[in-house]
């Protein structure tokens, strides 16, 4: 025979307040939003504490309105409440990461394959038709050499022959003088 066993409440009325003390004996004041985590009422995780530190909010969709003054109030823990470029905030993916249905997924390293633009890491972009890989922009090198993470900018260095030329040129000048 199965038994069934249900948890129950002993809060026998005593509650705690955001952020105070809780246990098996004491529940949260807004069991809808709240729940006691680590021993304390904390927001539930499909909410955020608002900025004014007054209520717990039910977390944002993607590219739905948001306020910068709040942190943590995205669904998506890959997003960030942020301007969409027409002046208004909405929950978007972090520059890490790029758009995919609503889902903020990690933007592709050089050399892995792609489907579409924006897809890559900053100063990379993705080859579509050609080899349908990350690679990165004219001026910019993938970094480390063995498994590249990402694009840098490259320093030129001038050639050796320069190197030698220049000094012989300025002690000429020097004896001129």
């Amino acid at each position: 025979m199965l038994l069934k066993c249900a948890k129950l409440s002993q809060t026998n009325g005593a509650t705690a307040a955001y952020g105070e003390a809780c246990d098996g004996s004491t529940a949260c004041t807004d069991t809808t939003t709240q729940e006691c985590i680590s021993d304390t009422c904390q927001c539930k995780t499909t909410y955020f504490r608002n900025h004014e530190n007054t209520a717990c909010e039910a977390k944002i969709a993607y590219d739905a309105a948001c306020d910068t003054a709040d942190s943590g109030q995205c669904t998506d823990a890959n997003s960030e409440c942020k301007d969409d470029g027409t002046r208004t905030t909405k929950c978007l993916c972090k520059t890490t990461h790029y758009d995919v249905s609503g889902t903020c997924t990690i933007r592709k390293n050089p050399d892995i394959a792609c489907t579409a633009t924006g897809q890559c890491v900053t100063n990379a972009e993705c080859d579509v038709g050609g080899t349908d890989k990350c690679e990165c922009n004219t001026g910019y090198t993938e970094t480390p050499i063995d498994t590249p993470t990402m694009c840098s900018g490259v320093v030129k260095f001038a050639s050796v022959s320069y190197m030698y030329v220049v000094p012989i040129l300025l002690t000429m000048m020097s004896l001129l003088r």
